[in-house]
């Protein structure tokens, strides 16, 4: 066995609500090897049997794979591939919910969704690491994709984690005008060749406006950031597949939905990506651009400069 390890250089998130290492433990919430579904508010319903698929989504323990270990992903950690999809939704793996309410613009629709149901904030995030179960050779096809959700496939955002020949690579869509049907750009791809043989992290930060056309996404990979964008907000409010489904309001954002989809890689059976250090939040940003001037853009965590946090207030379109 190849035995490759490394020096945990990711923590979670500055003050996260949400932290997952899927690790077991003597108390709850403890995890467990298998379906992950129920499992600390996680829900999995097709890889436990009752969904449009049986999807290869499995907390694995790590001691028992045979091609990788990863120092930094401790005793267990969450696998998916792609070996069986669908074009289902709500039956894909989603991570447990925010603690206490929801991110989203003031009359986001779906407070049904949230575990304590109150006014939503502004700023979401989220932030994983994963790895290659295979990372001496490339996985054909292999595609992962994350979205913030609140938890039936109502997707604000997608991020994908690929493998090709050169590396495993990072994709980003967003949503762009006001038009029917909405005008999707993308796969962006925001990072590629990364080493295979190592983890990588994501991160993803939504900024939510109140209005069209002005949510901020933006998306880090080790901590680098690799794409400024918008969120899905305008298909939910234009798009006649979705607008009046959801009364042209966009959906609240409170946990992470793991999901494969397209074309069935059969042989990424048992093998895909590790995900693991999994951690989010929601938080109350600025809502004004005076609260980012003179240093204030500094009380929040997540702005890089004071243009960062302007822009995150922006109502114009």
């Amino acid at each position: 066995m190849d035995v490759r390890s490394i020096v945990p250089s990711f923590a979670f998130l500055p003050g996260a609500d949400v932290t997952v290492n899927f690790e077991p433990a003597s108390s709850p919430p403890w995890y467990v090897a298998g379906p992950i579904h129920g499992q600390d508010d996680w829900t999995s319903l097709g890889a436990n049997g009752s969904g449009c698929a049986v999807y290869d989504h499995q907390v694995v323990v790590n001691a028992a794979q045979t091609s990788y270990s990863y120092a930094a992903f401790g005793l267990q950690s969450l696998r998916l591939s792609n070996a069986v999809t669908s074009g289902c939704f709500g039956d894909q793996t989603f991570s447990k919910r925010l603690s206490a309410g929801a991110a989203g613009e003031p009359d986001a629709e779906g407070v049904e969704f949230e575990k304590a149901p109150g006014a939503t904030v502004n700023h979401f995030e989220a932030q994983w690491d994963f790895a290659s179960t295979v990372p001496d050779a490339e996985q054909p096809d292999l595609s992962v994709v994350a979205s913030p959700d609140r938890g039936d496939g109502s997707r604000m955002s997608w991020v994908q984690m690929a493998d090709t020949r050169n590396g495993l690579e990072i994709n980003f869509f967003d949503v762009r005008g006001t038009s029917d049907p909405a005008h999707f750009v993308g796969p962006l791809t925001v990072a590629s060749n990364l080493d295979r043989t190592v983890p990588h992290t994501i991160r993803i930060t939504m900024d939510f406006v109140e209005g069209p056309s002005n949510d901020v996404v933006k998306v880090y990979v080790d901590g680098q950031r690799k794409e400024t964008g918008t969120s899905w907000e305008n298909y939910y409010r234009y798009d006649s597949e979705a607008a009046p489904a959801h009364g042209g309001k966009t959906p609240i954002v409170n946990r992470i939905l793991f999901r494969t989809g397209g074309d069935a890689a059969i042989g990424n059976l048992g093998k895909g990506f590790v995900i693991d250090n999994f951690s989010m939040k929601a938080a109350a940003g600025p809502t004004s651009a005076d609260e980012c001037k003179k240093g204030g853009w500094q009380n929040f965590d997540w702005f890089d400069n004071q243009g960062d946090c302007m822009q995150s207030v922006n109502k114009g379109p």
